[in-house]
């Protein structure tokens, strides 16, 4: 029902007679935070108990036909703020932040998201959570769709993402009713399926969450644009330099972003993608397959095609921004871990980008063919080419263990992320945390003793339980770095050929050291068998949290994987909430979470004592799995860090495979 100013009264007499609210906003732009408003606002309530919710459309700021005056408007705002303790929605912050720009009290209110329980109640492989999608496969109808009009304006290119410009009977009843009717149906449907499989209990602590998620996107993290168009001049300069430098070696110039044109020149040189593309099987020229090419072009290609990525994916968009409102998703992950968007924070770089042309030592050359490594492994590709000493001096951009943020030849992604006046940004990062977790499904004596000591590597204690070896034996170190990357193996469920790329060496003996691992490590080959085997049998699994995974018997392997990351990311969000719910009274807040590890804006006059409390609410969890967490305050950004324990400055650096690995399988989906 199109609201007027004839129909008004009556709608909100109606309003009063309810507690929870569907609500769907139309907008003239996509950013909240920004000069975008709200043109209407759809609302749907379940009457008399009806299963289907009724409908209304109040028109505000359309560029064209009738809108209620402005003071109805503050009229609905007000009426919705004194009856409501619900709202529900789909992808629900993003209505919540334009409504709380025109006065809604929406931390007051319970945020049901729809499409977090459309994650909990989909099978685990399923990825279409947009609602169109979901509208087709539970309902069984077509999502709303324009009318000629509305199309005609669309191909005519006027109106883009401005809703404003279409009238509202166009927009009112035919489309935006109609998506607050299929959201109020579908959440219905879920209610009854998250109730039915214990999830109950699990999609309430969502509900915090998701305001959680909320107030973090609303603060937003401060970009320093002085450093940040620096970095843009430093990229820019460099991608010039890297272009020039490849024309001069090729002796020829070519398009550098044209997969067809790089292909043909290397064909030129007898050399062949290891790869095709998926459709038409026609060569590929990826990161994957310019890494398995031995000639240094192919590294400084790759070099040249990640700078112009890295700048127009993060520098140039976050010069533009200045304040970083990211979107948290507790509902875009297999496994139930938080992922970003717009920008993705996970899969921004942690190490510096160096812009110089080096001759790497040995050891850096070790280094950055690790990197180079995990990078493609991310993806789920494989490294199969014994690079040589000048082929990886091309991949060099990778990073290396320093930073001067004097010194010209670098860049830090992260450095471009500083506290606001008054405040600090403190880092609390997990230490193995999924190690833990993974240790704590073992659950025998000698790995409980394992999780109850203080100060403990639990990367060379599992090497030497599962290979028998001491710290003072000459080849622990080797067996250490085999058992962290067993361990994380098992735990992301990657095959015998990336296990093997992993510890550079043959299918086979890396397929022999996982067997001695299993062997060693008391309870973990059972419970690898005990979880396929549930799968085989019932077709799901649980984590501690009765997070529900519904799995192909086929892929039973991956269950290991959802349990271990799915109650990690469930304590993460448990604890969230409980650090949330400590700041509720403070200046402090939470910005950020990325992989493990949390990032807060800590007021200086809350230094003292915030922090260390922050610390010890991360390391309580309901399950009672014993935590570590590290704190480090940073210096001027996010990019330096001095540990508050020991007063030690390092930089950030971090470039581990419990980041990166198997990270296709946890994109967002929207």
């Amino acid at each position: 029902m199109l609201i007027t100013k004839d129909n008004f009264d009556e709608a909100i007499a109606a309003i009063r007679t309810q507690h929870t609210f569907i609500l769907d906003v139309e907008t003239n732009g996509l950013n909240a935070y920004g000069p975008h408003q709200i043109c209407g606002v759809g609302l749907g309530y379940w009457a008399d108990g009806n299963e289907t919710p009724s409908t209304m459309y109040f028109p505000v700021r359309h560029q064209s036909g009738t809108n209620l005056s402005h003071i109805n408007y503050l009229t609905l705002i007000k009426t919705l703020n004194e009856v409501t303790t619900t709202v529900v929605g789909f992808n629900l912050k993003f209505d919540a932040a334009f409504l709380e720009k025109d006065g809604l009290d929406i931390l007051s209110m319970d945020m049901h998201d729809v499409i977090v329980m459309a994650r909990l109640s989909s099978d685990t492989m399923y990825k279409k959570f947009d609602l169109t999608t979901l509208i087709k496969v539970w309902i069984s109808q077509e999502a709303a769709s324009y009318d000629a009009e509305t199309k005609k304006i669309l191909r005519a290119d006027q109106w883009k993402e401005d809703f404003s410009l279409a009238p509202p009977e166009i927009l009112g009843p035919p489309y935006c009713e109609k998506d607050v009717l299929y959201t109020g149906i579908l959440y219905k449907r879920f209610w009854g399926i998250i109730q039915k499989s214990e999830q109950y209990p699990l999609f309430m602590e969502q509900v915090k969450l998701t305001k959680v998620l909320y107030k973090m996107e609303a603060r937003g993290t401060v970009v320093d644009k002085e450093y940040a168009m620096l970095a843009n001049e430093r990229l820019l300069k460099r991608q010039e330099e890297v272009r020039a430098f490849i024309f001069k070696l090729a002796g020829k110039e070519f398009n550098i972003q044209s997969p067809a044109q790089i292909g043909a020149f290397f064909n030129e040189m007898g050399i062949h993608s290891t790869k095709v593309t998926a459709k038409g099987g026609k060569e590929a020229w990826d990161v994957e397959a310019l890494a398995n090419v031995n000639h240094p072009l192919a590294g400084y290609i790759g070099q040249y095609r990640a700078l112009d990525k890295l700048r127009t994916t993060y520098v140039e968009p976050w010069i533009e921004q200045g304040v970083l409102h990211t979107t948290f998703c507790n509902w875009g992950t297999l496994t139930g871990r938080l992922s970003s968007r717009e920008p993705n924070l996970q899969n921004a770089p942690r190490a510096n980008i160096i812009l110089t042309n080096r001759v790497l030592s040995e050891e850096e050359r070790i280094v950055t063919l690790g990197r180079l490594e995990t990078q493609i492994s991310s993806k789920g590709g494989r490294l199969v080419s014994e690079l040589e000493g000048p082929v990886l001096d091309a991949w060099g951009y990778l990073g290396d263990d320093t930073h001067n943020e004097a010194d010209e030849h670098h860049v830090s992604i992260r450095r471009m992320l500083i506290a606001r006046p008054g405040f600090t940004l403190i880092s609390f990062d997990y230490s193995q945390m999924e190690v833990r977790v993974f240790l704590s499904y073992l659950h025998n004596e000698t790995i409980d003793s394992m999780l109850n000591a203080t100060d403990i590597d639990f990367h060379s204690e599992t090497a030497k339980l599962a290979f028998g070896l001491e710290k003072d034996d000459p080849e622990f170190k080797f067996y250490r770095q085999m058992a962290k990357s067993i361990t994380f193996g098992i735990i992301y469920g990657i095959g015998k050929d990336k296990l093997a790329s992993q510890l550079r060496t043959t299918a086979a003996k890396a397929n022999e050291y996982k067997q001695r691992y299993l062997t060693g490590m008391e309870g973990a080959s059972e419970f690898i068998k005990g979880v396929m085997a549930a799968v085989k049998r019932r077709g799901w699994v649980k984590n501690r949290f009765n997070r529900l995974y519904r799995i192909p018997d086929t892929l039973g392997y991956r269950g290991v994987n959802y349990l271990v990351q799915g109650t990690s990311a469930d304590i993460m969000n448990e604890c969230l909430i409980s650090v949330d719910n400590y700041l509720e009274d403070k200046k402090s807040a939470v910005l950020m979470q990325v992989h493990d590890e949390i990032i807060c804006e800590i007021a200086d006059e809350e230094m003292d004592s915030v922090p260390t409390e922050i610390r010890a609410l991360l390391q309580t969890n309901s399950l009672g799995i014993p935590l570590t967490v590290d704190m480090e305050k940073c210096v001027g950004s996010l990019a330096v860090k001095v540990d508050m324990d020991t007063n030690k400055l390092h930089v950030e650096d971090k470039f581990d495979i419990i980041d990166y690995i198997d990270w296709e399988k946890e994109e967002v989906y929207a």
